[in-house]
């Protein structure tokens, strides 16, 4: 079959890009930009076809030919972005009947019960869209689904950040008291067998279905059973009877990667009770099958999201703060001495040779360290001997996690910290007698003592690398030098 996909580098889209080219079917995709598809590993396996999905013209020359088209067009990405997925609803419609398709796929959301008041307007847009796609010539499969659960997906990864910054913080949450009402997740791989299952319903078949996993939860319950599965703290939670959406999105633009123009709606919508009829999903089963295996329950789906399985795992489209929050501040220098001069001096750091930084820090945090339960200064094993940096090896207070000997090594913090903490060092020759020398500090933290200590740390960690690289490089040039002078 010949299929064409609209929203192809988004979320959904581009995990289900390489499904449909596994199936057997042939792709062509739409977008703005081509060039851009070259990020993904199918970006050359598909047909690309330049233009806009708002574009009547475009969209009716993209259909041109194909036999079904997914549509995952979701704006969500400013004001008016309900006006502009009706535009791509109807550009949609009119120019797959133009073309003769023959089925389109919606993934839309589910929806509050009927005659509920005041529907947010994520979800309102969402059911419009299928109203509209429904009501054209083209037969059309409406799948509606709720926060679906994988790396990437702006609701999972709210819930990641949000369960991540309360562990390790009070015992007590405050939570909005609509983080009680309930929702049915379901796993990304779950919507992709479904949807590509949509593209042989008969041609009869013509209609919406709710679609979800066979879990239904509390918002509250979500991020306590995430929490759960990923070996975290799980505190307290208490209801606040109190609905402020705009207030509780811009606490949640400051908490996670999920920028408040998104988190708004999103918010806006946890107000509505969202579960699947269960005939919806039966009557789905019924003409699709189950993805193999069954439905995926809500606590496996969240393990192969943090152990970045498959479709779960992160995308190179991804938007920025996928996954593990993660901080790093790098320094770079440029070395008047080859990345050989550079790395023996790499290979002296620690022990008796020190860090080349500000005399003392060292022993400073080593003592630290040891008040708070950890190993402190760790001597290294080999002394003042030959320096040989192995895997596992204990430097000071690091422990050597790799090595690619005259080019990078990454160091694993082993203070008691809370969070992760590697610092990673990179030579790379930029002529036969320079080369640059590049400094990377990364922390994950753990729960709100984390976020906290690295912002509390922030100022003086910048000098004391920044004097590390700084004089690291000047060492090297120095005894290049004097080496050179000595032949």
């Amino acid at each position: 079959m010949h299929v064409l996909v609209l929203g192809a580098t988004g979320y959904v889209g581009s995990r289900l890009v390489p499904r449909l080219l596994d199936a057997g079917h042939d792709v062509r995709v739409l977008a703005r930009t081509p060039g851009k598809l070259a990020a993904h590993p199918w970006g050359e396996a598909v047909d690309a076809v330049r233009g806009d999905a708002r574009e009547p013209a475009d969209v009716r020359r993209a259909c041109e030919g194909v036999d079904a088209v997914v549509h995952l067009v979701h704006a969500m990405d400013g004001p008016g972005y309900a006006d502009r997925d009706r535009t791509a609803a109807h550009a949609l419609a009119d120019g797959a009947a133009a073309a003769g398709v023959r089925r389109i796929v919606y993934l839309g959301g589910l929806q509050p019960e009927a005659g509920t008041r005041r529907v947010s307007q994520h979800l309102s847009s969402r059911r419009e869209v299928g109203d509209i796609l429904l009501a054209g010539p083209v037969p059309a499969a409406v799948l509606r689904a709720g926060i679906v659960v994988g790396t990437g997906s702006a609701s999972f990864e709210m819930i990641r950040h949000l369960t991540e910054t309360a562990m390790g913080g009070p015992l007590v949450l405050p939570l909005p008291d609509r983080a009680w009402n309930r929702i049915q997740p379901i796993a990304v791989d779950d919507v992709l067998y479904d949807l590509v299952g949509c593209l042989d319903l008969p041609a009869g078949v013509d209609r919406a279905f709710d679609v979800g996993g066979p879990d239904v939860h509390t918002y509250r319950s979500l991020m306590s059973e995430f929490a759960a599965e990923a070996g975290l703290l799980r505190p307290f939670p208490v209801p606040v009877p109190l609905s402020a959406p705009r207030l509780t999105a811009r606490a949640v633009a400051a908490l996670t990667p999920v920028g408040r123009g998104l988190a708004e709606p999103l918010v806006e919508s946890m107000r509505h009770e969202l579960v699947a009829d269960p005939d919806d999903l039966a009557a789905l089963d019924a003409l699709i099958g189950t993805p193999p295996g069954g439905r995926t329950p809500y606590r496996t789906a969240v393990r192969r999201a943090l152990d970045g399985v498959g479709a779960a795992g992160p995308g190179p489209s991804d938007p920025p703060g996928t996954g593990p929050l993660e901080w790093s501040t790098t320094d770079t220098r440029d070395v008047a001495a080859p990345a050989r001069a550079v790395w023996s001096v790499i290979e002296t750091l620690g022990g008796p040779h020190g860090w080349y930084t500000v005399p003392g820090v060292a022993t400073l945090t080593g003592h630290l360290d040891v008040l708070a339960g950890g190993p402190g200064v760790v001597p290294r094993r080999h002394g003042d001997g030959p320096a040989r940096l192995l895997p596992g090896e204990s430097l000071d207070r690091w422990t050597v996690e790799t090595v690619e000997p005259g080019r990078r090594l990454v160091l694993r913090a082993a203070d008691r910290l809370p969070g992760d903490a590697r610092l990673e060092l990179t030579v790379t020759p930029t002529d036969r007698l320079t080369s640059r020398y590049t400094q990377t500090l990364r922390f994950t933290p753990r729960g709100m003592a984390g976020r906290l200590g690295w912002l509390a740390a922030y100022p003086p960690q910048r000098f004391v690398f920044a004097v590390m690289a700084r004089t690291l490089a000047g060492v090297a040039e120095t005894r290049y030098r004097r080496d050179v002078r000595a032949l």
